[in-house]
Parts: structure tokens; C-alpha cells; sequence
């Protein structure tokens, strides 16, 4: 990755629907090489989608919780792939402490939290205890965002 690149991905960071033609005048680059650009990044795995942000409240999504888990470490790989099929697990993290691993949560309500993920995890085999942390309130949060060096 050169400059360039970087350049780029700092544009889409801020805005993934900006436009290759937008991008490429703000660089002062032809069109074609940004477009050729995104797609290697892309391809690289250096992009992995472009989504958009949404405001979960506003969609009902009223509870965001964070689970802490013990696990039996022989079987993480396997209980890793298990928690990456239940929907309302957004984020699954690997720690050094106090837990093995950590999620994040977004889901509808303490029924569905309850129901589709405290009970699925609690259900998995190698799971030796699990703690949630409900958030009341989100202050900020975004994706990656690449400022200028």
C-alpha cells in the first residue's frame, strides 16, 4: 500500500459511497486508477464491505449488551464457530483477561437477549460461564477511520 491508497481508503472511511470520480479529483488521478485501486484493495481483503451505519434504536434494536466468557480452551475453535451463527452477536473478540473471549450484542429487548443469546451460549458445550454488561446509553461509535499521517 502506498499513499495513494491510503488516500483512498481515508475518503471511503469517511464516506463509502463516495464516487471513484470524486475521489480521483480530490487526488487529481484518472478515475480508472482509483476504481482499479478499490477493487485490489478489495480483492486483498484490505476492504472487507462496504455497509452502512445504522442507528440501532431507531430500528428497535434497544439493547446493546457485552458478554464476558470462560471457555475450555480445547474446544474454542469450536465454540468460536458456533457464536459466529447466532445473529444478534455483532463483534466476538479474543481476550487475555478476565475472560477468553468477549461479544458484543446488539438485540430487540432483555427477552431476546435472554432467549436467542444468553441461553444459545450457555447451551454450548465448553462454555464454563458467562457475564453480561448492558449498556444504557452509546456516546460514539463508528468504523475505522484512517486520518491523514
Amino acid at each position: 500500500m502506498d499513499d495513494i491508497d491510503f488516500a483512498i481508503l481515508e475518503h471511503l472511511t469517511r464516506n463509502s459511497r463516495m464516487h471513484s470520480t470524486e475521489i480521483a479529483s480530490t487526488l487529481g488521478i484518472a478515475t480508472s486508477t482509483v476504481h482499479k485501486r478499490i477493487e485490489k484493495l478489495q480483492s486483498s481483503g484490505i476492504v472487507k464491505q462496504f455497509t452502512v451505519l445504522v442507528d440501532p434504536v431507531s430500528i428497535g434494536m434497544n439493547v446493546t449488551s457485552y458478554i464476558g466468557l470462560r471457555i475450555e480452551q480445547s474446544k474454542r475453535i469450536s465454540i468460536i464457530n458456533k457464536l459466529k451463527n447466532v445473529n444478534d452477536i455483532l463483534e466476538i473478540y479474543e481476550l487475555l483477561e478476565p475472560y477468553d473471549l468477549l461479544l458484543k450484542v446488539r438485540t430487540f429487548d432483555i427477552h431476546s437477549l435472554k432467549e436467542n443469546v444468553i441461553q444459545v451460549i450457555n447451551n454450548i458445550d465448553g462454555v464454563l460461564e458467562s457475564n453480561s454488561l448492558l449498556t444504557t446509553k452509546c456516546h460514539k461509535e463508528r468504523t475505522c477511520l484512517l486520518l491523514k499521517k
